[in-house]
C-alpha cells in the first residue's frame, strides 16, 4: 500500500514539474512549507494554519468559531509511508533516542494543535530542513538522507486579544548537522515572535521577530532569507478570492548576515478547491528568485460550519522554486500534503 501511494504521489508532482537535467532539489517528505515559498516568503502577514508560525508565530490561526475548545490532529501521508519503506536510511548516523521519539511521531503525526476561545497552541513535528551539507542532496523525490540530523520541531502560542490584532510565540527545536561532520548532530533553540493587526477588511499588516542561536544564525537565509535578531514587516491586501503581499525582510539590524529585501507574491483561488500562487525577490548579494504553486482540495469543504477554518485549508500544496546563481541555476520543489482529522 505505501509503494502505491508513493507512486501516485511521484506522478503528481512529476505531472507539474519540467524534469531539468540537473540541479533539482526536493523537500517533499515532510514539510508544511509548501504554500510559503510558491509566495515568495512573503507571508508574514498572511493568516494560516501549520505554515505560519515559521514566519509570524501570530498568524497562526485556525478555526473560525472560537467558542468551542478542540484538539485537532493533521495527518502526514507521505511522511509514513516513505518512512515505512526507507526507515534505514531515515535512521542512519548518529541521533539520540529522543529525538529519533519525536521524529518517529512526527512521521505519523505531523501537528497536533489546541484551540480554546481566542488561544491557540500547536505543536508541530519533525520538519524537513532545506539548510543541510551538499552531500546528503539527490535527485531523488522523497529523499530522506540527513533527515536525522537536520530537521526541527516547533511550538506555537497564538492570543487573539481584539478582532482585529493577535499576538503569538514559537520556539523551536532545531536539529543540523555538525561542521565538518554530516552524520553527527547537534541541537539548539530558536525563538520568535509576532504580531498581527487589520486595521480594515482585507488589509492586514504582520510583523515578526526571530532569534536563531549563534551556531545555525545563517540556518534560513539560503532560500527564506531570514537572519537572526532582524524585523520582517509584511503588508497583504485580499479582495474577493485575489491576494497580493509584500514582505521586507531584515530591518531594524545592522550584521554582515543582513540581506534586506522587498519580497512579493500573488495568490488566487478558484472554485474552492484550487489556489494559483506566484512569488519573485531580488536577493541583496545578487540575483532573482521566482516562485510559483498550486493548492488542491479544500479540507473545510468536508466539515460542518462548527469546524470550519477561517482560510482555505487545502490538503496538498506544491512550490517551485528557481534560484538565478552566478555558480549554478537551482531548482526546488516542495509538497506539502497534511490532512486535519
Amino acid at each position: 500500500m505505501y509503494k502505491v501511494l508513493l507512486r501516485q504521489i511521484a506522478i503528481v508532482v512529476l505531472s507539474v514539474v519540467p524534469l531539468f537535467a540537473q540541479s533539482n532539489r526536493y523537500v517533499a517528505v515532510s514539510t508544511v512549507r509548501a504554500r510559503a515559498f510558491a509566495l515568495g516568503g512573503a507571508i508574514t502577514s498572511i493568516k494560516d494554519d501549520l505554515a505560519a508560525p515559521y514566519y509570524n508565530p501570530a498568524a497562526f490561526s485556525l478555526y473560525a468559531n472560537k467558542k468551542v475548545n478542540r484538539f485537532t490532529f493533521f495527518i502526514n501521508p507521505i511522511s509514513a509511508a516513505v518512512s515505512g519503506i526507507k526507515k534505514g536510511d531515515l535512521f542512519s548516523g548518529e541521533g539520540s533516542s529522543e529525538g529519533d521519539i519525536l521524529l518517529s511521531i512526527g512521521q505519523i503525526v505531523k501537528s497536533v494543535t489546541l484551540s480554546m476561545n481566542s488561544l491557540e497552541f500547536g505543536l508541530i513535528l519533525g520538519e524537513q530542513s532545506i539548510q543541510k551539507p551538499l552531500s546528503f542532496y539527490n535527485e531523488e523525490i522523497f529523499n530522506v538522507d540527513g533527515f536525522r540530523q537536520n530537521h526541527s520541531h516547533l511550538l506555537v502560542g497564538r492570543l487573539k486579544l481584539a478582532d482585529q490584532v493577535s499576538i503569538g510565540a514559537s520556539a523551536s527545536l532545531i536539529y543540523s548537522s555538525q561542521p565538518m561532520q554530516p552524520l553527527a548532530s547537534q541541537k539548539d533553540i530558536g525563538l520568535s515572535y509576532g504580531i498581527l493587526i487589520q486595521p480594515e477588511k482585507g488589509l492586514s499588516i504582520g510583523v515578526s521577530l526571530v532569534n536563531l542561536p549563534d551556531t545555525i544564525r545563517t540556518n534560513r537565509l539560503s532560500l527564506e532569507r531570514v537572519v537572526d535578531e532582524a524585523v520582517n514587516v509584511g503588508v497583504s491586501y485580499n479582495y474577493k478570492g485575489s491576494t497580493i503581499m509584500l514582505d521586507v525582510k531584515n530591518i531594524g539590524e545592522e550584521s554582515e548576515e543582513v540581506v534586506r529585501e522587498f519580497h512579493a507574491g500573488v495568490e488566487q483561488n478558484f472554485l474552492g478547491h484550487l489556489s494559483l500562487r506566484a512569488g519573485w525577490f531580488k536577493r541583496a548579494n545578487g540575483g532573482h528568485v521566482y516562485s510559483w504553486g498550486i493548492g488542491l482540495i479544500n479540507g473545510n469543504s468536508i466539515w460542518n460550519l462548527d469546524k470550519l477554518f477561517n482560510h482555505k485549508n487545502l490538503f496538498l500544496n506544491y512550490a517551485f522554486v528557481y534560484e538565478d546563481n552566478d555558480v549554478q541555476d537551482l531548482k526546488w520543489h516542495f509538497l506539502s500534503f497534511n490532512i486535519r482529522i
